[in-house]
């Protein structure tokens, strides 16, 4: 009779646990859901504003210019090391958790023996026409696509170029023709045309979906989207949660906003968070949507991270601000805080940590 007893208390302790995670999650959607007005998607914050067409219009200008006539060689000029990648390590019986930065928001991840790539661009230019023209990078990747792994998944974070590229994506379905690839909503129009549509699955904020006893779950940031001048916002941004043994979130690229307050308090706290440094000039123009490293730091602390990993820095010809500044104000802003400088890592390109 007590045994019944036992197994009737677990059975409504459980019933009760599992309406309280899916009524957090309905909450979470109704109060904290994106946004879609007339087929446009909008960040959480009311008040948010992009650049003024004032700053926005010069830098573009100055842009173009650099990429006709040449200039902006002092704030390129930067020596980076690369760091020769370990194959086999990947490839251990008993693998440990373990992440390479490959460069920009681009890592090489093994969790529970599951592999995963986030953002992977391995183009040498960031941009439209098969990347015939666009940012081009500071540093080759540190990998090539034929050196990594079995790919289980990957995670792209929003559509701009820099974060989604078309060549590096059909390359690794070419090698993993199973691999899966977690999207915003609206961009699986664009997988279709080019081919890889099988390989995607949409998500909307705070989906979740469980792949090989991994949890993916899509959170909320602070950015936008758009490959064209036509298509403004028409596709979802965001970053990711990944749960296993650890916990791990990725940021992709985001202003500093009340939502990592929010994801950490819900999803948290996280054993390795992987937050943009770097874009960051003209901050009228770039604060809206990229963190400078200290606006890093807070969203870091927000989150409820232990191991900071910088990202989107040192790789591409985005902003204003010279190379290698990113990585030199976040370790700055670290000291001045007395935080642990021995958890926030800065990869050098094809580095490896185990977590």
């Amino acid at each position: 009779m007590l045994k019944v007893l036992s197994l009737i208390l677990c059975f409504i302790s459980l019933a009760s646990f599992c309406d309280v995670v899916g009524d957090r999650k309905n909450r979470l959607k109704v109060e904290y859901g994106s946004i879609n007005i007339n087929g446009k998607f909008y960040n959480l914050d009311p008040n948010f504003k992009r650049g003024k067409f004032s700053v926005v219009f010069p830098f573009i200008a100055k842009r173009i210019f650099e990429m006709i006539f040449g200039g902006g060689a002092e704030r390129r000029r930067c020596d980076f090391e690369i760091v020769k990648f370990d194959e086999e390590s990947y490839k251990k019986k008993n693998p440990t958790n373990k992440i390479t930065w490959i460069g920009h928001s681009t890592f090489l991840v093994q969790m529970d023996g599951v592999n995963f790539l986030t953002d992977p661009i391995f183009s040498m230019k960031a941009g439209p026409f098969g990347n015939k023209i666009g940012s081009k990078r500071y540093v080759p990747p540190a990998l090539e696509i034929k050196q990594l792994p079995k790919i289980d998944f990957v995670i792209i974070s929003h559509n701009h170029y820099d974060h989604l590229d078309i060549s590096s994506l059909k390359k690794i379905v070419e090698l993993n023709p199973e691999v899966k690839i977690f999207i915003p909503l609206g961009v699986k129009k664009l997988f279709d045309e080019e081919g890889i549509g099988k390989n995607a699955v949409e998500l909307d904020w705070w989906d979740e979906f469980e792949f090989k006893g991994l949890k993916i779950i899509f959170t909320p940031t602070q950015h936008f989207s758009g490959r064209w001048l036509n298509d403004s916002n028409e596709s979802l941004w965001g970053g990711y949660v990944v749960v296993g043994s650890r916990r791990f979130y990725f940021a992709g690229d985001t202003g500093y906003f009340f939502g990592f307050k929010l994801i950490g308090d819900v999803l948290g706290p996280f054993d390795i968070v992987c937050l943009p440094i770097g874009a960051y000039e003209p901050a009228e123009m770039m604060r809206p949507v990229h963190m400078n490293p200290e606006e890093a730091v807070k969203a870091y602390l927000d989150l409820k991270g232990k191991i900071f990993c910088a990202m989107h820095w040192g790789t591409f010809d985005l902003s204003d601000e010279r190379c290698d500044e990113p990585p030199r104000r976040l370790l700055e802003h670290v000291k001045k805080l007395n935080l642990d400088e021995g958890n926030f890592k800065v990869f050098k390109h094809g580095e490896t940590m185990e977590w």
